[in-house]
């Protein structure tokens, strides 16, 4: 990963709230959100990806949605298929309900704009 790129990691049991913010004065470019839970869930709700800008919720917009428990998914990535900016202030923040109590890990990739 080069100099320029950041990611954060974090892992729990149920209840899912990641959230990466921007550094105010920067800009980012959103590469990768992914998800693993150590088991697929059964209980159906959505993991969820959205974007909190800084420019206040009417601009807010869910980019990623999905039910892991239809399918027996336990491996998520959303990748934008087109160039994603986030400006300082702006947060990525992925959620999970997390009724079955999975373990789970989240990683949120961006790659700053120069």
């Amino acid at each position: 990963m080069s100099a320029s790129a950041y990611k954060i990691s974090q892992e729990g049991n149920g209840l899912m709230l990641v959230t990466m913010t921007v550094p105010v004065g920067q800009t980012y470019r959103l590469i990768s959100v992914s998800c693993r839970f150590s088991a697929a869930p059964t209980t159906s709700e959505f993991f969820t990806v959205t974007q909190d800008t800084a420019a206040g919720a009417v601009y807010d917009v869910l980019l990623y949605t999905l039910d892991p428990s239809v399918g027996g998914i336990y491996s998520i990535i959303y990748q934008p298929t087109e160039e994603m900016f986030l400006e300082g202030g702006d947060a990525v923040v992925a959620t999970y309900a997390g009724t079955d109590g999975r373990h789970w890990g989240v990683q949120i990739t961006v790659k700053a704009v120069p």
